[in-house]
């Protein structure tokens, strides 16, 4: 998992980073109403927990309303863009991690698994999350042309940087000022993982941001997938209580 080895590295990119965004020299797009994201978690996890409801049951809204609210931000759970910036001056953002695919998701927990992508879920819980409202984030995909000429303009090999699978040092640095720019809710990055079908099929990561101990907004949770040893999820509602 990466963490924040080089601090100097992530002061100087979130700086560099900074310039830029109070620019408007840095990509964006909008992730628009109805949008339906994906979040792969840990049910049985203290900083996910959300149990797996009897047959015919639901799962509790207020208890996965909770899951809206990232747990890094002071505390450090080895997230790429996101949590603690070891640097006095720098505040530190929470980010709740999702994708904008399917693919993307079986992708991810492919290569953090290491089983194969029919089995990578197993044990996890999928929430399927509708946007309520129109969110405006930075496009750093490196398809989008712009997003590459953002990353060459503040450095040297910085995309490679970004995407060192030990070191977020320069990816936190970027993330923390997108998340104090006032303006932009979050990013959006192609996931740096492969498809077994196609080098097209990686899709897209969006990390959105809040303050620490708050609660992402415009968001609905509206279903939950429980993956178990079945190929097949069990799919629940999400309700009161």
């Amino acid at each position: 998992m990466p963490t924040v080895k080089k601090p100097a590295a992530l002061a100087e990119f979130y700086a560099k980073a900074k310039v830029k965004i109070e620019a408007r020299e840095i990509p964006t797009t909008f992730i628009e109403a109805g949008q339906v994201l994906y979040r792969s978690i840990n049910p049985e996890s203290p900083y996910t927990y959300l149990p797996k409801p009897a047959p015919g049951g639901h799962v509790s809204k207020s208890l996965a309303n909770k899951l809206l609210m990232p747990g890094d931000g002071t505390l450090d759970l080895n997230n790429r863009f996101s949590g603690p910036s070891y640097v006095g001056s720098i505040l530190p953002a929470s980010g709740l991690y999702c994708v904008l695919q399917q693919q993307a998701l079986v992708n991810e927990s492919t290569h953090y698994s290491g089983k194969a992508p029919k089995w990578a879920l197993t044990g996890r819980c999928v929430l399927r999350t509708r946007v309520m409202g129109r969110l405006l984030v930075a496009d750093l995909s490196p398809h989008n042309p712009r997003a590459m000429r953002f990353f060459r303009e503040l450095g040297k090999d910085t995309w490679d940087r970004v995407n060192n699978p030990t070191d977020c040092s320069v990816a936190r640095g970027i993330g923390l000022a997108v998340a104090q720019s006032g303006f932009l809710q979050g990013l959006c990055v192609q996931t740096v993982r492969e498809s077994e079908r196609s080098d097209e099929e990686r899709g897209d990561n969006l990390v959105l941001f809040a303050p620490p101990g708050r609660a992402v907004p415009a968001l609905y949770i509206e279903g939950a997938y429980y993956y178990g040893k079945m190929a097949e999820p069990e799919v629940f509602p999400v309700d009161f209580p």
